[in-house]
């Protein structure tokens, strides 16, 4: 018998959660299972590989346990980092989980810091929470022709699901999408709808509409006011640096 199995899970929500929940339903081991994200072309000795395949029901079931045992906070935070590109997310998320349903919390597992897992996926949740926080004040929106509102954002997260619920209540009456080109996602918002995510291989940008005239007018016209407001005398390099980090910029606008 393997002295480890290693359960090879998607990277998504649905695939890492499915493996927590396999792993419950195969009765293993918690002691001696990892779960790995994706395949790996190093394979380790002694060890029994199980493939599992993503499933939406088996995921809400974990995600129902994590909220009714542990909280809403517990989840988001989880929730959180699962959106981390960390190749180990999958297996602290699993461990911070097993650790909690062996020791019977209820509602304070975030705060077991002495657990190396929740130490890890508080980690990585902060990490993510900071990234798409600064969204909600970085992206920048322009109008298309087509009174679309399109903007391109190039997170190291996955933080497009946490951008929706902030720009439809900002912008509910307003056609928008927000595309993440370094994971080819894109987060479609229609009028007074819910949005949605879906991949960016199965939009054609040649057909996406140049940005309105009066876009480009009040385009030229927010880069001089930022330059007007500026007091050149006052410049302090490194906190802006600090408050608004260089790789933002380029999707700004102003810049």
């Amino acid at each position: 018998m393997a002295e480890q199995i290693i359960l090879v899970c998607e990277d998504s929500d649905t695939g890492i959660l499915s493996g927590v929940y396999e792993a419950y339903e195969r009765k293993l081991d918690h002691d001696s299972t990892i779960i790995q994200i994706g395949e790996e072309e190093n394979l380790c000795l002694f060890s029994e590989y199980i493939k599992i395949e993503p499933s939406p029901v088996k995921a809400e079931k974990v995600i129902r346990t994590i909220e009714k045992r542990f909280g809403r906070e517990t989840l988001q935070i989880i929730l959180e980092a699962l959106a981390s590109t960390d190749r180990q997310k999958g297996n602290a998320v699993y461990h911070m989980i097993v650790h909690g349903l062996r020791g019977g919390y209820k509602g304070k597992l975030i705060d077991c810091l002495s657990q190396e897992s929740v130490v890890k996926v508080v980690a990585l949740s902060t990490t993510v929470w900071h990234e798409y926080h600064h969204f909600y004040g970085f992206v920048r929106f322009q109008e298309l022709e087509n009174k679309v509102l399109y903007a391109t954002i190039h997170p190291k997260n996955r933080v497009l699901s946490f951008l929706g619920d902030h720009f439809s209540n900002r912008f509910p009456r307003e056609h928008f999408i927000i595309y993440d080109e370094v994971h080819n996602m894109c987060l479609m918002h229609g009028s007074e709808k819910e949005w949605f995510l879906i991949d960016a291989g199965l939009i054609s940008f040649g057909e996406i509409p140049q940005i309105s005239q009066k876009e480009k007018q009040i385009q030229e016209l927010f880069r001089y006011f930022c330059q007007k407001i500026a007091i050149l005398e006052r410049g302090n390099d490194p906190l802006q640096k600090q408050l608004l980090p260089l790789r933002f910029r380029p999707d700004m606008i102003e810049f």
